[in-house]
């Protein structure tokens, strides 16, 4: 509203008094000529509106003060809030430095007291938090060299070369130390005591960040806005290059977090953790047990590099983005059973120097082992790739096991090593099984495996024996120039289109009783080295054998209807044969040259 000014207010009062004087001149006017009685009330009705005239001017000259000073409050009062607002600014930065500066202190004291002078900053002021979490986490990822856990002994005297050197030697060696010594700077040492004081302060930084960040109750549904000390959700971690020491952040609920290269001396606890943004653990190094049991990644997991000294748990962990274990190590028990990846995920080039299980894990996105190396047994029994699964050129130190494994894409375990036991059985292979060069060290059981797509065993090596029995092959099956040196099963083995075996090699027993072909069966130029037996075997197109060859000793022999074992007398042997093989020939052959 604006401001009346004195001009305004006497032309406002003269206006009043006119209309007032021109209607008390039309009374009298108009009642001029009647009764003295009538003239009379007219001049009170004039005197009545002069003054009622007169009454609201006044009226209103008392409104537009009373509104003006209630402005002139409201004025004041928002000068009195903003007065307050900005001491309560100052005071929090003027706490808020001081804080920071006794971090800066070479009194453990000191910085206890300003992490604490932080920690009352940010619960009292929600807006600060995410600043006071920088500030602490800057703190953390200072320098820090962890204090030995005992004395060192110190060693005196000379070392067995030092005596074993003549005195030349030792001048000449004193004189280089000097030189060392005289070009680089002494490093002061920090007392033991400095370095366990510094100990504590940072164990009491990580408790103030994990008592604020971790959900009070392991029950994600449940009201964790109630608790006064948790912060809620939407802050991020940057602990990157950090010395975390017995790191317990279970249940921790955070944006984005970055530990990056970060140092975990002793244990750490990420169980029911929940990173709503990408979490980095690029070269991070687990010196302790680091469970991330049921954690919740929702964006990418990043854990390439990353070094687990000892057991490392993420069973029943759930990643809904890309998860990268490229080139991890893992020194302990890794175990991701149940685990669910949503994502692609990634574990080229890991190595598990113990045991590796992801029994019962669902795969949904492509999963990646492509060179990764498996010191001790891998378990993926019941685990379920539902998109492509790579592990060309994994190597299998240990037992492998895929039991009862769904592969609904294509499975790649191209020149995969296998040195031990290795177990598919009752796996289901929906798209494409590629085994083309896999080596194959221990004995290799595929018992009841079921193979949906194209089965590619082409030019693998079974060193030890081999079981196919009662495997079903609806796609093609390509054994082509493979070998098998220990016995193969292929017992009750169903191939319902082709089965292409030209050019294999069997050193022991083939075994393909009760076996089914419904497509066509190559065994062109096959190496039949012992027994080989097709009793009971139903080939309902064409088996071909041309140029294969067994053992001259056949009695345990039974070879497919319509083929048998030249006879030595017709001299029909092609030269350059191997000494004691014998060609495989159609029966009208060997009875025409009877």
């Amino acid at each position: 509203m604006p401001a009346l000014t004195p001009r305004a207010i006497l032309l406002g009062a003269l206006v009043l008094l006119g209309l007032g004087v021109t209607a008390a001149v039309l009374l009298l006017v108009n009642f001029s000529g009647t009764e003295p009685r009538d003239r009379l009330d007219a001049i009170r009705t004039a005197a009545t509106l002069l003054v009622g005239t007169g009454g609201a001017a006044a009226l209103l000259l008392a409104a537009r003060r009373q509104r003006a000073a209630e402005l002139t409050l409201a004025v004041q009062r928002k000068a009195a809030a903003d007065t307050a607002h900005d001491a309560a600014a100052r005071r929090i930065t003027e706490l808020y430095l001081k804080a920071v500066e006794q971090l800066g202190s070479d009194k453990a004291a000191v910085r206890h007291g300003g992490l604490y002078a932080l920690e009352r900053v940010a619960q009292d002021n929600p807006d600060q938090r995410q600043t006071v979490i920088n500030v602490i986490c800057a703190y953390l990822r200072s320098p820090y060299t962890p204090p030995p856990e005992r004395p060192v002994a110190r060693r005196t005297g000379l070392s067995a070369a030092a005596r074993r050197s003549t005195a030349a030697d030792r001048v000449a060696a004193r004189a280089a130390a000097a030189r060392r010594i005289s070009l680089t700077p002494p490093t002061p040492a920090v007392p033991p005591e400095q370095l366990r004081q510094e100990r504590e302060v940072r164990l009491t930084a990580q408790r103030i960040l994990t008592t604020h960040l971790c959900r009070p109750s392991s029950d994600k549904t449940a009201d964790q806005l109630a608790h006064s000390r948790y912060w809620a959700e939407d802050y991020d971690l940057d602990l990157t290059g950090a010395t975390l020491i017995d790191f317990h952040a279970a249940n921790l609920t955070v944006r984005q977090a970055t530990f990056t290269d970060v140092h975990f001396s002793g244990a750490a606890w990420f169980d029911r953790a929940t990173f709503t943004g990408a979490a980095w653990f690029s070269e991070a190094t687990f010196t302790g047990a680091a469970w991330f049991s049921e954690a919740t990644f929702t964006s990418a997991a990043v854990f390439n590099e990353a070094t687990f000294t000892s057991a490392a748990r993420f069973n029943e962990a759930t990643f809904t983005g890309a998860v990268w274990f490229d080139g991890a190590t893992f020194t302990g028990d890794a175990r991701f059973s149940k685990a669910t990846f949503t994502g692609i995920t990634v574990f080229n080039g890991a190595t598990f120097t113990s045991d590796a299980r992801f029994n019962e894990a669902t795969f949904t996105g492509d999963a990646m082992f492509g060179g990764t190396t498996f010191i001790e047994a891998a378990q993926f029994n019941r685990v379920t790739f539902t998109s492509d699964a790579h592990f060309d050129e994994a190597a299998f130190t240990g037992d492998a096991h895929f039991d009862e494994a769904a592969f609904t894409g294509d499975a790649h375990f191209g020149e995969a090593a296998f040195s031990r036991a290795v177990r598919f059985s009752k796996a289901m292979f929906t798209g494409d099984a590629h085994f083309g060069e896999a080596a194959f060290t221990g004995n290799a059981h595929f018992d009841e495996a079921a193979f949906t797509g194209d089965a590619h065993f082409g030019e693998a090596a079974f060193s030890r024996a081999v079981r196919f029995s009662e495997a079903m092959f609806t796609g093609d099956a390509h054994f082509g120039e493979a070998t098998f040196t220990g016995d193969a099963w292929f017992n009750g083995a169903t191939f319902t289109r082709v089965a292409w075996f030209s050019k294999a090699t069997f050193t022991r027993a083939a075994w393909f009783s009760r076996a089914t072909f419904t497509g066509d069966a190559w065994f062109n130029e096959a190496t039949f080295a012992l027994a080989a037996r097709f009793d009971g075997a139903t080939f309902a197109a064409i088996a071909l054998m041309r140029r294969a060859v067994a053992a001259r000793v056949s009695v345990e022999c039974v070879w497919p209807m319509g083929w048998t074992v030249d006879d030595p007398r017709l001299r029909t042997a092609v030269p350059g044969e191997a000494p004691g093989m014998l060609r495989l020939v159609p029966v009208p052959a060997v009875l025409a040259g009877v």
